[in-house]
């Protein structure tokens, strides 16, 4: 008995250990390979503008000069590309449309980079570079922007500027605007005065104020919309209208300053795009292709070719146009060509500048001169130099000019861009090698007699010599974090020694490996099923469509295993069928029943929202419920899902507690039916006043806190009168909780997939619970809990995180509880999973609770660790690979919250295992 508490007792350490290490070792990872990416600090000046073209001088003066003297840009957030060239924008934004038709607008398609979010969007407007990809986690809480940048350039010229609009400007340029009204982003469920707020400021500027230059509006109503109802909500109209007469206003005041020989330019573009589900940061063709108008002059462009552009060519246009020097860090190419009809030695001129500009920081490559962009730049210069030093100037070679210099910039912008990014080889190996070492205590079976100091000398010796071996044969790209002196670096290398000395002490402790640990499975697919799925299932994340719809992986899974369910459970009703009356064939009658109402009611939720890359802009079942006029599908769908949830909640619980929280639930589930009704997504109840759905959400958070503070008043009065029942009443209240929130937080159609998800998991747990293994069992929650992440609608690219989520009952902006909410609402499926299973472990398992919460709880940590040991390796290795941020970098992101999150939680199950254990010893 004394050895078992011993050996209980050292796993409980090790796995305290595992959930502090793991998601550390995840973090070093990221580290290594999401480096910020340190842009050069230097602004450019007018001694950048060249004087001369190789010995030839030229009249800078007569060439560079501003060519407008007001400059409007505005920004309209998530403008899609169709919402100006199809049916809807033709519908909504006449006068947008009819100033394209008839040349009075030039119409360009840029292309965005991921993340399609909004605060590196602006960096690439205004800077003229790629931002980071780990920029989509700073989007919340940005710095201001250090390098050089088209406003700054603005300031430093004595232009001044003004802006309205996004808060996200300010904080990027924070004393740049001569005058500025900011509005938060991140409120997303309002769409009215955000915009308002930006528009009452337009008549004083347009017809007052006469002292700026430039101008910047950022519109983020349509971005709102987009999260909360979708891109072909009727809404979407109402706004594209708003904004419509907007470029109107605006379109006649830039006519009148024109007419008056008072030179602007009005320019509409978006920050990034929408998706099909209204969200963004992903990489779809919605997401990334926007459109860009300029109103200024007639129109030169080609109505039948639609002129491509990336976003990050704006910055050098824009600075050619005000007669400013381009940001020192630009690689954008500036397009002029379609927007004013420049004199030939200006149009050559300007294609020099900025291909010299980009040869600057081209030329501190180690090999550019062996590459293509160099040889087009020498081509241009010397057929430029050609053309300057013939007194009349031949027209014959000035094609050639300029495609040679727009080649050499294309080139040296792809280069460049590719170059960009430097991974932290050494850091990457070491995280790697740390998971690898908490895999292996995972699934090690540990002797702790037999540890030396010989032995754990040579686990770090090997642990060294391997980590060198791999960066040997790797690449050595960025400066590696043992060659940096500051403190950060000094910090993680601390770090590093200690968890290497530690995890070779433990790994000197292990005598064999092995998948199940205590029990005997005895059916082959019970040894092999299960681990064989999850080795394949990480050895397919290597390929990018298999990221992209690996809800199909898990659906594949889910459906193999409730049909080799079945089939065993008919086999077994067929042996009895030829006795009479006998109770295991009416058992397994039902079983089987049961198991095809399964299958049944997985064919219809998988169609309840389409997810994925190449099936989700597909017709789904939510969007058949949100078109209908009259709401009453989505109506019954929601009261039928909370009808369920009070139900299985009464059933639960305590017979003493059932007419108290029969009440709670009733109340609770009205507020969510409120905060939908108010959403207009659910049918008006008769007679209730108009209200913005704010109450209602409040008044939830409320009960949740009383609710709350109920169960702790229960749990204490457990511990003084029933100490054994502390660790079932905890996780009870802890689980109502969780299902509270998320079901207020889910779509109102989502809302089913709760009680739902808590019918299959007693189910599937009352026909496996006698007959396989508990490592077994935890798998099957494993895969639930994969398979309700993905019926819920949640994919591998960003645009399907429900940012409104964030909101539900908040009146202001709060990074940490808007963030704590979305993470709830995206990873609800997998914890309930996990609390689900530990709840059903502890009711059959009263006395031995410990020992199983552990082996369950470690079983199950093991098997999420695996993919993500498994995905930094792959990940490394495809990190030159095409699709490496819009496809592959998401997924490690959520990969990395998933488990660190899942570690959160069972450390909180733990704890309160130990608890339990401390109530019980102070109880003998």
């Amino acid at each position: 008995m004394f050895y078992h508490e011993m050996e209980v007792g050292k796993n409980i350490a090790i796995l305290f250990y595992v959930l502090l290490i793991g998601p550390l070792s995840i973090t070093l990872f990221l580290y290594g390979f999401f480096p910020l990416i340190n842009y050069d600090n230097t602004i450019a000046t007018e001694n950048d503008i060249p004087k001369f073209i190789e010995n030839v001088r030229v009249k800078v003066d007569t060439l560079y000069k501003p060519m407008v003297k007001k400059l409007v840009v505005m920004v309209i957030d998530a403008l899609r590309w169709d919402f100006i060239t199809g049916s809807v924008g033709k519908v909504a934004m006449p006068v947008t449309s009819s100033l394209i038709a008839n040349s009075s607008a030039c119409l360009f398609q840029s292309k965005v980079q991921p993340p399609t979010v909004t605060m590196p969007r602006i960096k690439a407007i205004t800077t003229g570079t790629v931002p980071s990809f780990i920029d989509v986690a700073l989007n919340f809480g940005g710095k201001p922007v250090s390098s050089d940048n088209v406003l700054l350039q603005a300031q430093r010229y004595g232009y001044k500027s003004v802006f309205y609009g996004d808060e996200t400007w300010l904080t990027l340029f924070p004393s740049l605007f001569h005058r500025h009204d900011g509005t938060t982003s991140f409120f997303v469920t309002d769409y009215t005065e955000v915009d308002n707020n930006v528009t009452r400021h337009l008549q004083k500027e347009l017809h007052g104020n006469n002292d700026w230059t430039i101008m910047i509006l950022h519109y983020l109503g349509l971005d709102h919309i987009g999260h909360v109802y979708g891109p072909f909500n009727p809404l979407i109209k109402t706004k594209l209208r708003e904004m419509d007469n907007v470029i109107s206003k605006i379109h006649s005041r830039i006519q009148e300053w024109n007419q008056n020989n008072d030179s602007s330019l009005f320019i509409i573009c978006g920050d990034h795009g929408m998706s099909d589900s209204g969200g963004h940061g992903g990489s779809s063709m919605p997401e990334t292709t926007v459109p860009f108008i300029a109103i200024g002059e007639e129109c030169l462009q080609n109505h039948n070719h639609i002129t491509e552009i990336q976003q990050i060519d704006i910055a050098s246009t824009l600075s050619i146009i005000l007669g400013m020097p381009i940001p020192f860090s630009n690689l954008g190419t500036a397009f002029l060509d379609n927007l004013y009809k420049l004199p030939i030695p200006k149009k050559l001129f300007v294609l020099y500048y900025n291909a010299k500009q980009v040869f600057n920081h081209f030329q501190k490559l180690t090999d550019y001169k062996s590459e293509y962009a160099y040889q087009k730049y020498l081509e241009a210069i010397k057929l430029h130099n050609a053309w300057l030093n013939t007194k009349d100037h031949p027209n014959d070679i000035t094609d050639d000019i300029v495609l040679s210099y727009k080649l050499a910039l294309k080139g040296m912008k792809e280069v460049l861009i590719n170059s960009m990014i430097k991974y932290d080889f050494h850091i990457i190996t070491v995280a790697i090698l740390f998971l690898c070492h908490v895999l292996c205590l995972l699934i090690g079976k540990a002797s702790y007699t037999s540890v030396t100091l010989k032995s754990t000398i040579f686990f770090v010796i090997l642990n060294i010599l391997v980590w060198a071996v791999i960066n040997y044969l790797g690449e050595f790209e960025g400066v590696s974090l043992l060659r940096s002196k500051n403190f950060v670096a000094i910090s993680i290398i601390l770090f590093i020694a200690t968890v290497l000395i530690i995890n070779s002490y433990l790994l000197a402790s292990i005598k064999h490996f092995r998948v199940f640990t205590h029990e005997k499975a005895e059916n082959w697919e019970r040894n092999w099923l299960f681990p064989l799925g999850a080795f394949l299932h990480a050895i397919s994340l290597s390929g990018s469509s298999f990221v992209e719809e690996e809800h199909q992986t898990w659906y594949f899974y889910w459906v193999t295993f409730l049909t080799l369910l079945l089939y065993n459970s008919a086999m077994k009703f067929c042996l009895h069928l030829r006795s009479y009356r006998n109770y295991k064939q009416y058992l397994y009658a039902q079983i089987c029943i049961k198991l095809l109402l399964l299958l049944i009611a997985h064919r219809i939720l998988r169609n309840l929202n389409n997810t994925g890359d190449k099936y989700a802009h597909l017709p789904d079942i939510a969007d058949f419920l949100i078109e209908q006029e009259s709401m009453l599908g989505m109506t019954i769908l929601l009261i039928t899902a909370l009808a369920l949830l009070i139900w299985l909640d009464f059933i639960h619980e305590d017979k003493k507690y059932k007419q108290q929280s029969l009440m709670f639930n009733t109340i609770i589930g009205a507020c969510i039916y409120l905060r939908h009704m108010h959403g207009n997504s659910v049918a008006k109840v008769p007679l209730y006043p108009e209200t913005s759905g704010m109450y209602e959400a409040q008044i939830f958070w409320v009960l949740v806190a009383i609710n709350f503070a109920n169960y702790i008043y229960r749990v204490a009065l457990t511990i003084k009168y029933n100490g054994a029942m502390f660790l079932r009443i905890t996780l009870s209240s802890i689980v109502r909780i969780w299902i509270m929130i998320t079901a207020m937080l889910h779509r109102p159609h989502n809302v089913i997939l709760v009680p739902l998800q808590i019918i299959f998991s007693g189910v599937i747990h009352g026909i496996i619970n006698d007959s396989i293994a508990h490592q077994v069992n935890t798998f099957v929650y494993t895969w639930m809990g994969n398979v309700f992440y993905f019926y819920q609608g949640n994919s591998n690219s960003l645009a399907t995180i429900d940012v409104a989520v964030g909101y539900v009952g908040m009146s202001s902006y709060m990074p940490l509880v808007n963030g704590s909410l979305l993470i709830i609402n995206v990873l609800s499926a997998p914890v309930l999973a996990y609390l689900l299973l530990i709840y059903h472990a502890i009711l059959k398992y009263p006395y031995d609770t410990r020992e199983i919460v552990t082996r369950i709880s470690k079983t199950y940590i093991t098997w999420r660790l695996f993919p993500v040991a498994i995905y930094t390796i792959i990940i490394s290795i495809q990190r030159h690979h095409l699709f490496v941020w819009s496809v592959f970098s998401p997924k490690l992101l959520y990969e990395a919250i998933t488990f660190a999150i899942l570690c959160l939680v069972i450390f909180v199950v733990m704890i309160l295992i130990i608890i339990q254990k401390i109530i019980n010893k102070r109880n003998r």
